[in-house]
């Protein structure tokens, strides 16, 4: 492990908050009601703190786990559950394309290109990708502050509709979605020996910020969309294109813009962290292939998304990201912990 391969609890922070932030977009993409996601996002972080309890017990021992024995069949469980948090990411991002592009082309070209990308950029290690992360992070918070100012005037408080109007079935709904795509927990756990400092404080301080924004952003995105939030499948996207300031028109361009950077950085510390659980699992020569044929692997699945139903359904499927990420965050730590206590 080179000092090129290290990064500071800040820096976790950033990428943490980066990598699950840019799905936070798609609420609503399964269904439920954005207008509840703030009651949602309450009880999603809840049960997300509770899935970091085993992973930050774990620590940086963890690792040690993972790379012998039995541990090296859970590293192959946790590599076939990061590949489809990739086939996830990529399918959310090329639904979205289809959503916002009339060109066919465009849905199917600019996957490709991310992809090769992401691929290129998960080679250079955990340290290049957080300091791209922190820089990203920084254009995507600028993006929505321009965003929340330029749409101020807009919004009108009678559009929230009173707390009881709300259904439990949309709260439960977007709370499955919440807590399902939370894959940066597990993630936590073969970063660890890569972080300097603390990790317990930074993880805590990201899920309170994360659903702090996700609080924040359903019930300002509800005050100005009203009732309309309810028909549209990504009300995030379809609040930035309402969006102007001055002689700034389009601002929506700029939210795809850092949106679709976001999507990279979360796609290349996935793909870094599949390869990790590839060479603990089988070895340093397999985990070389990993990125590149997980991601082709990938690719192929999120471009057949938007134009097949079935597929769509399956990769898209909020109960089943929920019980990978929950078994991911409790059952696998809970093996590998009684794997620590009872020795061989």
């Amino acid at each position: 492990m080179g000092s090129r391969n290290k990064i500071s609890s800040s820096q976790l922070f950033c990428l943490l908050l980066l990598s699950r932030g840019v799905l936070s977009v798609a609420c609503g993409a399964f269904g439920g009601n954005i207008g509840s996601a703030a009651l949602s996002a309450a009880i999603a972080l809840i049960a997300s703190i509770l899935l970091s309890i085993p992973v930050l017990y774990l620590g940086k021992d963890g690792t040690a786990e993972l790379q012998s024995g039995a541990g090296r069949a859970v590293s192959g469980i946790y590599a076939i559950y990061f590949f489809y948090s990739v086939c996830v990411t990529m399918s959310m991002f090329t639904v979205l394309r289809e959503e916002t592009s009339g060109m066919r082309i465009s849905v199917i070209l600019v996957p490709i290109l991310m992809a090769a990308a992401a691929v290129y950029a998960s080679y250079k290690g955990i340290e290049a990708i957080a300091r791209c992360g922190a820089l990203i992070l920084f254009a995507v918070a600028s993006a929505f502050v321009l965003l929340c100012l330029s749409l101020i005037p807009k919004s009108d408080m009678l559009n929230l509709p009173p707390v009881g109007s709300y259904k439990v079935a949309d709260i439960i709904d977007n709370a499955v979605i919440m807590v399902g795509e939370q894959s940066c927990i597990p993630a936590i756990l073969f970063i660890y020996p890569h972080i300097k400092g603390s990790v317990k404080k930074p993880t805590v301080l990201w899920l309170f910020v994360l659903f702090a924004c996700v609080i924040f952003l359903s019930l300002f995105i509800t005050s100005i969309l009203g009732d309309y939030a309810l028909s549209q499948p990504f009300p995030v996207y379809s609040w930035a294109r309402l969006s102007s300031f001055g002689v700034l028109q389009r601002l929506d361009s700029i939210f795809l813009a850092v949106w679709t950077a976001g999507v990279f950085v979360r796609l290349t510390l996935l793909l870094w962290v599949l390869s990790v659980c590839i060479r603990y699992a089988f070895g340093k020569k397999p985990s070389k292939l990993a990125a590149p044929v997980f991601g082709v692997a990938a690719l192929i699945t999120a471009v057949a998304v938007p134009f097949n139903t079935a597929i769509r359904s399956l990769v898209l499927n909020p109960g089943l990201l929920l019980f990978a990420t929950i078994f991911c965050c409790l059952v696998l730590p809970f093996a590998l912990i009684l794997k620590r206590r009872l020795g061989k």
